[in-house]
């Protein structure tokens, strides 16, 4: 099973890699962000939202979106053609994921520490942290291969709207932000309070049942006639 793994995680890396203008984009898009909103963060506590924002786009374009576009494209039969296991895939692409987080993650602190003059233990915690807890969007990204008859541009669309959402409603105190990921796991971070665990452990619990549903039932074929 390592060797599958391993097999698709370098598989996975050169598709990553292969794309250069996202790759790149991926990691300036945080850091433009930052620096607009930079006189507004006082302390190492409100950088927390931005690795939780690039934790749930890497987990949910990397793992979902991505393993959609594949099957789309009818990739699928010929890499499975050749190990057909659903499992060892996720986990691939979950290194890779994970990579790819911390690259970027690492990137953005060092920008962060050096002008904003943070200590770097906390930075460098809440970062890590942030890449943990942010796993149970990989299972929940993968669940997206259960929209067997919707287009990945469509599913891309959508997401780009609702990720795009959360990440503005998080500065509004608003009860909306009780059903948002984004808040909630950001707050788990910085206050580990019984009502954010509690919500944090509910969120992981379904993720992982769709993330599970996902993988048992993925089917490599593409829908669409050629």
């Amino acid at each position: 099973m390592i060797n599958k793994i391993y097999a698709y995680t370098v598989l996975n890396v050169k598709s990553l890699l292969k794309d250069k203008i996202s790759f790149v984009w991926s990691i300036l898009l945080p850091l433009i962000m930052f620096f607009i909103n930079a006189e507004n963060i006082h302390n190492e506590n409100e950088i927390t939202y931005w690795y939780v924002y690039m934790g749930l786009c890497s987990y949910i374009y990397g793992i979902g979106v991505y393993a959609l576009e594949l099957k789309e494209e009818g990739s699928f039969r010929i890499i499975f053609s050749i190990n057909n296991s659903s499992i060892a895939f996720f986990l691939g692409n979950l290194v890779t994921q994970v990579i790819f987080s911390s690259i970027s993650i690492l990137f953005f602190d060092i920008v962060v520490i050096f002008v904003k003059q943070f200590s770097i233990v906390k930075v460098m915690s809440y970062s890590i942290k942030s890449i943990i807890l942010c796993l149970p969007f990989a299972l929940l990204g993968y669940g997206l291969t259960l929209f067997s008859r919707c287009h990945v541009n469509t599913i891309r669309t959508i997401f780009t709207i609702l990720i795009f959402g959360m990440f503005m409603l998080i500065g509004v105190h608003s009860w909306i932000n009780v059903y948002n990921p984004l808040w909630y796991i950001s707050n788990y971070i910085m206050k580990p309070t019984k009502n954010n665990v509690e919500s944090y452990i509910l969120f992981a619990l379904i993720s992982c049942v769709i993330g599970i549903v996902g993988i048992i039932r993925f089917n490599p074929n593409s829908n669409e006639r050629r």
